[in-house]
């Protein structure tokens, strides 16, 4: 079993903690699909975007939103699809981290639901779920999520991939 507290703290140590605006860009490897890290956002460039986590696990949910608050970003939290449906219009996030599998209203229904009130599609969707199978990565990506990563997931990565994003849709006059 991993001691996801010490896999934090490692993570964690790594994180870049400068103001300085990287110039570099994150890069995906077609062939193992995994993201590079080239491109990395300051800690002021990441407090301007807002990661709203739901996971049913208030554990998980509150160890990620302190990862995700370490590396600089605005974080929100919510244990189930409803109070997350609730709080997500006044909190207008930039990214949304939705587990899969939680009781009552499903980490798809939820998504369905954004992507139904979200009119331009800039909101982020990840889904981060114990479910590893094909069958969950094409309900996902049926609901609208753009990525799917399954549990445990590294912050760091999740963090790189958010920093991706924000640079593509800067690059693309989206932000």
């Amino acid at each position: 079993m991993v001691n996801l507290s010490r896999l934090l703290k490692m993570e964690l140590l790594r994180a870049r903690t400068d103001e300085r605006p990287s110039i570099d860009f994150l890069y995906a490897d077609s062939q193992s699909k995994q993201l590079g890290r080239g491109w990395h956002m300051s800690r002021a460039e990441r407090g301007q975007i807002k990661v709203f986590i739901v996971d049913d696990n208030e554990d998980a949910a509150n160890l990620l939103g302190e990862a995700m608050e370490y590396y600089g970003y605005q974080t929100l939290v919510a244990f189930d699809g409803a109070e997350a449906l609730d709080a997500i219009g006044m909190a207008k996030p930039d990214v949304a981290v939705l587990d899969l599998g939680m009781p009552g209203m499903s980490g798809v229904e939820l998504a369905q639901r954004l992507r139904e009130t979200r009119a331009s599609g800039d909101l982020l969707l990840i889904a981060l779920t114990g479910w590893g199978q094909q069958e969950a990565g094409e309900a996902s990506k049926s609901a609208g999520f753009d990525f799917h990563f399954v549990k445990p997931a590294d912050p760091g990565t999740l963090s790189a991939l958010i920093d991706e994003e924000a640079f593509r849709r800067r690059v693309a006059g989206r932000i």
